[in-house]
């Protein structure tokens, strides 16, 4: 079952994306883009997942440190990467 989270657009300054899910057991993150795209994320520790929510720089974050996990994008032309 993925668990989603929304973020203050305002507060966190994202021009993006404002919610996410994650599954736990299975270690995937989707990322729900405003555009509609949906990127998927694997072998996401729970660790990361908590570095990313408390990072002041979301979309940096997105870009730096889980672009190396990026498994699929279920659209074409990619809001963050």
């Amino acid at each position: 079952m993925f668990r989603t989270t929304t973020f203050d657009r305002q507060l966190w300054q994202l021009s993006t994306f404002d919610t996410i899910s994650y599954q736990k057991n299975s270690q995937v993150l989707r990322i729900h883009c405003f555009d509609g795209l949906t990127l998927q994320f694997h072998s996401i520790t729970e660790e990361l997942i908590f570095q990313f929510i408390l990072d002041k720089n979301k979309e940096q974050f997105v870009k730096c440190k889980l672009k190396p996990f990026l498994e699929t994008i279920n659209e074409q032309n990619g809001c963050l990467i």
